[in-house]
């Protein structure tokens, strides 16, 4: 014992001192909630701007394709970014692969922007380079966290015998791997 005063509610001894991280965790989680939703206002009246701009554009009097495309390519920056508010609202996490989305869409609206033509050499290396690191990211970044998830299954689960495996891998529309470890059929 650390000698420290434990008060206990329930089935659960806590220190005192304690109290205040939980009092300020809850406060601080509903001052960043009403933050994000103030960001989701000002993006979806940014978007609506945006829109009418759009319209201007492709009814007005010439049309500059460059900057239809940027508009178009600005408008699936927002919905980008109102996914990522929407999910951080839900789950109170930052999700990554949403933001890989938003840098490669935001990155393809800038050489839009400049067009490619006008960016030197070395540029279009760096945004080459740049955009094959995020697709590998968007494709191999959950590869490390489904193999761990499908190592602990394997080890938690009860490893039942071939036979067995595969009559309850029957009656349950499912494939039994080598390591009888139950894939769901797509």
């Amino acid at each position: 014992m650390t000698g420290e005063p434990r008060v206990t509610t329930g089935n659960r001894e806590q220190v005192p001192h304690t109290e205040i991280h939980r009092v300020s965790r809850r406060f601080l989680e509903a001052a960043q909630d009403i933050l994000v939703v103030a960001l989701v206002i000002v993006l979806f009246g940014l978007m609506i701007r945006t829109l009418l701009i759009l319209g201007d554009h492709l009814f007005g009097p010439s049309l500059d394709f460059r900057v239809v495309i940027a508009e178009v390519l600005f408008m699936l920056v927002m919905v980008e970014l109102m996914r990522l508010l929407i999910v951080y609202l839900e789950e109170h996490r930052v999700a990554v692969d949403f933001m890989v989305e938003l840098g490669i869409v935001a990155t393809l609206r800038e050489v839009v922007l400049r067009g490619v033509v006008e960016l030197g050499w070395a540029q279009v290396l760096a945004i080459s380079a740049f955009l094959l690191t995020l697709g590998a990211l968007l494709r191999f970044g959950t590869l490390r966290a489904q193999w761990q998830a499908r190592q602990a299954r394997w080890f938690r689960a009860e490893r039942p015998g071939p036979d067995q495996a595969s009559r309850e891998a029957g009656e349950q529309g499912r494939t039994v791997t080598a390591r009888s470890e139950w894939i769901p059929e797509d």
